[in-house]
């Protein structure tokens, strides 16, 4: 049941940045899918996030703890990036447009 709910925290977040985020920067990030294509969105970074974010955060604790916690939302970029390579509906346009969906995720994942 908790990934579940994560997918639909991620899948929300998304919406939220594609609605949002193009309003601000044109161009800045576009999706092309449906429903299900944006539940699937919602599990694959749910995934990478899963598996690959303890032991990336793991290995990089030193960088984490001096430069106090930045390097932790570099990483959280990063993962981000990696799930709209892995996504061919998602197209996330610059490392701004990252950094600010990377923002609304974590706002939405603290509210839900």
């Amino acid at each position: 049941m908790p990934f579940f709910v994560t997918v639909l925290e991620n899948a929300v977040g998304l919406l939220v940045a594609v609605w949002a985020l193009p309003q601000v920067i044109p161009e800045s990030i576009s999706f092309t899918g449906d429903f299900w294509q944006l539940l699937l969105a919602g599990a694959i970074i749910g995934i990478i996030n899963g598996i690959l974010r303890p032991i990336l955060r793991l290995l990089s604790l030193p960088l984490i703890v001096l430069t106090a916690g930045i390097f932790g939302f570099v990483l959280n970029v990063g993962l981000l990036w990696l799930a709209d390579f892995f996504l061919p509906d998602l197209a996330i346009n610059g490392v701004l447009p990252l950094a600010i969906t990377t923002v609304i995720l974590a706002i939405v994942h603290v509210i839900l």
